[in-house]
């Protein structure tokens, strides 16, 4: 799994403890990465519409308020082109009943761990991880 997630959880994170836009180069020092991670970010966040940037306007902004944004769809935003949290391998021997099956059995297991982690995850709020500072 990549850092992706916890670093949304960051961004979200500041932005919501500061009062005036803040630039992607301000979120980047915090994060201790590059402008650019930041803005590729940004932009998963504001289709998301957890951020938003207005123009002529400099920097990044909470479109809603941190109690409202729950971790699990943030995660589901995050990881929306990934199938599970990890991946199956392929191109398994179809000629070997492990190989043939294995695929099938690890779709419905790790189908089954998604949920519960994102269910666990919706229990915790942008602002929960506020609170645990």
């Amino acid at each position: 799994m990549n850092t992706q997630f916890s670093v949304s959880i960051h961004i979200l994170t500041l932005l919501s403890t500061e009062q005036e836009p803040v630039s992607s180069q301000y979120i980047a020092d915090s994060i201790n990465s590059n402008a650019t991670l930041v803005r590729k970010l940004c932009r998963y966040l504001k289709e998301g519409r957890y951020i938003q940037s207005s123009q002529g306007i400099s920097g990044y902004s909470l479109s809603c308020a941190a109690n409202e944004i729950k971790l699990g769809q943030l995660y589901q935003l995050v990881f929306s082109d990934s199938m599970h949290f990890a991946k199956i391998h392929k191109d398994t021997n179809q000629h070997c009943h492990v190989g043939k099956n294995i695929s099938h059995a690890l779709d419905d297991i790790y189908t089954e761990i998604d949920d519960t982690i994102i269910n666990k995850l919706n229990t915790y709020t942008i602002q929960s991880v506020i609170d645990r500072f």
